[in-house]
C-alpha cells in the first residue's frame, strides 16, 4: 500500500531596508542588493513510501473476526460480524489489505476493525469455502485473482459482484483428495492447499498447486490432524488453524513430508482478570498455554495480505 505525503517548498524572499536598490552599508558604492521578490511558484512534491502490511493473520470463527500475530503468538479477539447471523466459512485478503469473507450465503466486504459486513452477493449458491488471493505475479495475466474451492472444483471470484466463474479442478497429484479448509498462495512462490481424502487417521495434507488452473502439483504429506481449516503464512512459514482451536506451524521437509507444531498461544481478549473475582474462567483468557486453549474456539478461515513477506 503506498501513502503520499505533501512535500511544501516556499518562496525565499530577500529582505533588506530602503527602495529597489540600495547600496549596502560601509561597501563599495558599486556593490548593491536587489530587494525584488524572486517570482518563486511553490513547488509541491508527492513522495510515495512503502509502508510494510501489518503483521497479523486474520482469523475467523463462525461468529467472530480475530488476528493471530505470528511473531508474538498473540491471539486477539477484534469484533463479532454483523452478517445478518449468516456463518462466516472463510477470509480472504489482497494486496490492499481489504478483508474479504464467504458465508453460508453470501460473498462478504469485512470491515477489519468492526466486524460489519457488506453485502456482495446475497443469496448465492454453490460457494467455495477454501479462498484465498493469489499474487499478481504467481499468475500470467498478472492481475491478483481471488480464487477457490468447494470441494475439488476451482472458480475465481469478483470481488466487486461476487461472480464465481470456473477455472479448473484440483486432480492432479492429488488422487482422492478434495479441499478441506483454506488456501494460501506465497508471492513469488509456491501455491498451498489443505485437503483430505476420506481417510481420518491419515489427517489432512498439504497439496501444492498450479494456481491458474487449480490442479495439484504435489502432496507434500499427510499432518495427522484432521479439520485444519484456516491456513496461511508469514516469513515463508505456513500456519494452521484447526476446527478445535488449535494453531499450529507447518514445516514441509523434502522427502521427508509434513511435520506440524502446535503453539503455545496468548489470548488477548481484552477481559484478562477483569471479572476474576466473579468468575476465575475469565483470569485465564490471556494466559499461555501450549495445545488446547481454554476456551472453546472453532476455527473456520484464516487470511493474510499477499503483500506478507515470504521470507
Amino acid at each position: 500500500m503506498r501513502y503520499a505525503a505533501l512535500l511544501v517548498i516556499p518562496a525565499a524572499f530577500a529582505w533588506a531596508c530602503g527602495g529597489d536598490d540600495s547600496t549596502v552599508p560601509d561597501a563599495s558604492p558599486d556593490v548593491t542588493v536587489d530587494n525584488e521578490v524572486p517570482d518563486v511558484v511553490d513547488a509541491a512534491v508527492d513522495v510515495y513510501v512503502d509502508a510494510p502490511p501489518e503483521r497479523a493473520i486474520w482469523v475467523s470463527t463462525t461468529t467472530t473476526l480475530f488476528k493471530f500475530d505470528p511473531v508474538t503468538r498473540v491471539l486477539t479477539r477484534v469484533a463479532d460480524f454483523d452478517c445478518s447471523d449468516e456463518p462466516m466459512i472463510d477470509l480472504a485478503m489482497n494486496a490492499k489489505e481489504e478483508l474479504f469473507g464467504i458465508t453460508s450465503e453470501s460473498v462478504m466486504r469485512i470491515d477489519k476493525t468492526t466486524g460489519v459486513c457488506t453485502p456482495i452477493a446475497r443469496g448465492a449458491l454453490n460457494l467455495p469455502y477454501a479462498t484465498g488471493f493469489v499474487p499478481a505475479e504467481n499468475l500470467e495475466a498478472g492481475v491478483e485473482t481471488w480464487f477457490g474451492y468447494k470441494y475439488a472444483t476451482y472458480s475465481s471470484i469478483d470481488p466487486d459482484s461476487g461472480a464465481l466463474t470456473f477455472a479448473g479442478a484440483l486432480g492432479g497429484k492429488a488422487g482422492n483428495f478434495q479441499a478441506s479448509g483454506d488456501m494460501v498462495s506465497l508471492s513469488g512462490g509456491k501455491t498451498y492447499l489443505t485437503g483430505f481424502d476420506f481417510d481420518p487417521q491419515a489427517g489432512d495434507g498439504i497439496l501444492e498447486l498450479d494456481p491458474a488452473t487449480g490442479a495439484s502439483t504435489v502432496l507434500d504429506g499427510v499432518t495427522g490432524i484432521t479439520s485444519l481449516a484456516g491456513l496461511a503464512q508469514w516469513q515463508g512459514i505456513l500456519y494452521a488453524f484447526s476446527e478445535t482451536g488449535s494453531i499450529f506451524r507447518v514445516k514441509i521437509i523434502a522427502e521427508a513430508g509434513v511435520t506440524v507444531q502446535p503453539l503455545g498461544i496468548i489470548y488477548d481478549f481484552g477481559d484478562a482478570g477483569s471479572d476474576a473475582d466473579a468468575d476465575p474462567s475469565d483470569a485465564a483468557s490471556d494466559a499461555p498455554i501450549e495445545a488446547a486453549p481454554p476456551l472453546k474456539l472453532s476455527f473456520r478461515g484464516a487470511a493474510v495480505t499477499t503483500r506478507a513477506p515470504t521470507q
